[in-house]
């Protein structure tokens, strides 16, 4: 009878193990829209939040623009977010509209890189846990929700899904976060399409010296930021574009 009592006693102590949810301690409250999806409460966003190196809660009054999100299987068998990758100013209030469009559950976790790596590893020793954070949301098929966070720190950063083995299949998308008095002019580089791989996501381009990342003049191999890029360009064509280096990765991000 004892031990019964000790039991009982040690389960009501840790509720948050019996519900399956993941909290990061924020006490931001999460609602549930009349048509079964989730989002977050418009309260005064900041209050009661520590900053994040990704940011913190923003204010619904302070929204400067809203992006749409979208979460994906594809026929590959690949799951993705639409955009892959995005580029922000430091000082944005951004409202992520998010939408399930698969036919999974899906989370949007936004953090650092190394955090979500971090989360990921926990979730696949326990794949129950759920994330009731203000950076995130989870979303059953069909489901949409929103998330307004402000960027307040300059860097890169990510959202992804952290459900075991949806990252490896491709649910993360790149956030580069500028800093917002930088008014230096956009560099163009010359060069010409050698060969586009569309399977891949990718362009050989034989180009001139790319002066904002120290490059000299040479033949490389570049992914794009935007998929429509690749529909534009074929093997000959003479080009402009814009390359820089996200996540390590050499990526064209604008073209004309």
């Amino acid at each position: 009878m004892q031990l019964l009592s000790t039991a009982l006693i040690l389960a009501l102590a840790n509720p948050v193990y019996a519900s399956g949810s993941h909290t990061g301690g924020h006490g931001h409250e999460t609602k549930k829209t009349e048509d079964g999806s989730h989002g977050h409460s418009e309260g005064n966003g900041d209050a009661g939040h520590h900053e994040m190196a990704a940011g913190m809660p923003g204010m619904a009054n302070m929204v400067t623009r809203t992006i749409n999100v979208s979460m994906i299987e594809t026929d590959d068998g690949d799951m993705i977010f639409e955009p892959k990758s995005l580029e922000i100013k430091a000082g944005e209030t951004v409202r992520f509209a998010i939408q399930n469009k698969g036919e999974l559950e899906h989370e949007f976790v936004l953090d650092t890189v190394e955090k979500n790596a971090d989360h990921k590893k926990l979730m696949e020793k326990f794949p129950e846990m759920e994330h009731d954070d203000p950076n995130s949301v989870r979303l059953e098929e069909g489901q949409s929700g929103e998330i307004i966070w402000s960027f307040t720190n300059t860097g890169t950063f990510e959202f992804a899904c952290l459900i075991p083995g949806h990252y490896e299949a491709g649910m993360h998308s790149s956030i580069e976060v500028a800093d917002a008095g930088g008014s230096a002019a956009v560099i163009y580089t010359k060069g010409v399409v050698k060969k586009v791989s569309a399977k891949s996501g990718k362009v050989t381009i034989i180009h001139e010296e790319l002066t904002n990342l120290d490059m000299p003049a040479m033949t490389m191999v570049f992914r794009v930021s935007e998929d429509a890029m690749l529909e534009k360009m074929k093997a000959g064509d003479n080009i402009e574009f814009v390359a820089e280096r996200l996540k390590g990765k050499l990526v064209v991000t604008d073209l004309k």
